[in-house]
């Protein structure tokens, strides 16, 4: 037996920058939710998902001009208010504590009983701290660029105002109101990026996952050679 004296921490396998993206992706998601929280307004029974805007409710011509025109307010949804947005807060609390304990395990296993495979088990446990972070990280982002397009859609139709027509008969023209509209398009963009990036990220915790099990079975076979 060899005993190790080298102190093992969740950061221990894997460098810095594999940490921080999940960090800032969990900070980004529910700084993201609480902001949406704050804007939404409560719907008919009284649940807050729904994002308040101005509607035009009618309009008056007179001698051939437009007048007396009239504005209400109204609600457009699905909107990632308070009744979405705290369960998400609470499940993005909850996978921080499982990443937190599965790093924890990586790191706290046992070492094989032979120093000739303390390279293949520092392998593996860098190859498996790497997936649960790119893992996770898929995850979130995930989770962010479905919140930012369905916010994104209902910010830019909102931030779309209704213009009177003289033909009464016929339904208004709507005009951009800046800078909210186009903020909403790169926030429909940027998520979209977003989406990708997820999709790399779990590309890569697959093929992760397929390395994984590959160097695990040659540090369970017995009749593996020692390293010279």
């Amino acid at each position: 037996m060899v005993a190790e004296l080298e102190p093992r921490g969740v950061t221990t396998f894997a460098r810095e920058r594999v940490f921080v993206l999940p960090l800032t992706a969990a900070i980004m998601l529910v700084l993201g939710l609480l902001l949406a929280g704050v804007y939404s307004a409560t719907d008919e029974h009284g649940l807050h998902r729904v994002f308040q805007r101005r509607s035009l409710s009618g309009w008056a011509v007179e001698n051939g001009q437009v007048s007396d025109v009239q504005y209400n307010i109204s609600s457009s949804g699905p909107f990632p208010g308070w009744y979405y947005g705290v369960p998400m807060i609470i499940g993005t609390a909850l996978m921080i504590c499982v990443v937190y304990w599965s790093l924890h395990r990586i790191a706290a296993a046992p070492r094989p009983p032979s120093a000739d495979l303390f390279d293949l088990d520092r392998s593996l446990r860098s190859l498996a701290t790497t997936f649960v972070m790119a893992a996770s990280s898929s995850a979130l982002a995930f989770q962010i660029a479905g919140l930012g397009i369905i916010t994104g859609i209902v910010l830019r139709s909102s931030h779309t105002d209704p213009v009177p027509t003289i033909d009464s008969s016929l339904p208004p023209g709507t005009i951009a109101v800046e800078p909210g509209h186009s903020l909403a398009l790169t926030l429909i963009l940027v998520s979209i990026l977003v989406g990708i990036t997820a999709v790399v990220l779990l590309v890569k915790a697959v093929t992760i996952s397929t390395n994984l099990q590959s160097l695990a079975r040659t540090i369970s076979n017995p009749n593996h050679e020692p390293a010279r």
